[in-house]
C-alpha cells in the first residue's frame, strides 16, 4: 500500500444503541491500542464491500452478542487526527434497538447501560460525547 492510500480516512460506525428503557450501552475498552481502558459506543470499522447498516448489526452481534433491529442513520462526524499520521475517522453514527443478553468477546472488559445524559459523565471516547450531546439535541 502507497504511503498516500495508507493516509485515507477511515470510516468508522457507531451505534447508539437503545434498550426497552431508553437507556445506551456504553462499552469499556480492552486489548486495544486506542482508547485501552476507556468508555465508547459500540460498532467498528466499515469493511470493504459491505454496508454501514450490515456493519452496525455485525459489530453488536460481535461485541455483546445483542441482535440489532431499526438500524437509522443520525449523521456523520470528521474526526481529524490528532497527531500526525495518526488516524483520521469518519464517524457514521447510527441508531438501534436490539435484544438478547450482554455477553461480552475480548474488545471490551466492561458495559453499562445508562441514560443519555449519565452516558456523558463516563467520558466516551472517539467524539462519542460530541455525538451523544448531538443526539439528545435532536430528541428535545
Amino acid at each position: 500500500m502507497s504511503e498516500i492510500a495508507a493516509l485515507r480516512p477511515v470510516v468508522a460506525i457507531r451505534a447508539i444503541t437503545q434498550d426497552t428503557q431508553g437507556r445506551i450501552l456504553l462499552l469499556k475498552r480492552a486489548n486495544s491500542e486506542y482508547g485501552e481502558g476507556q468508555w465508547c459506543l459500540p460498532g467498528g470499522k466499515l469493511d470493504y464491500n459491505d454496508t454501514p447498516e450490515h456493519t452496525v448489526e455485525k459489530e453488536l452481534l460481535e461485541e455483546t452478542g445483542l441482535a440489532v433491529a431499526d438500524v437509522n442513520f443520525l449523521f456523520y462526524q470528521n474526526s481529524l487526527p490528532v497527531a500526525p499520521e495518526k488516524m483520521h475517522c469518519v464517524n457514521l453514527y447510527f441508531t438501534c434497538s436490539c435484544s438478547g443478553t450482554v455477553t461480552l468477546n475480548e474488545e471490551s472488559s466492561e458495559f453499562v447501560w445508562v441514560t443519555p445524559e449519565k452516558a456523558l459523565e463516563f467520558k466516551p471516547v472517539f467524539g462519542a460525547d460530541e455525538a451523544i450531546r448531538r443526539w439528545i439535541g435532536r430528541q428535545t
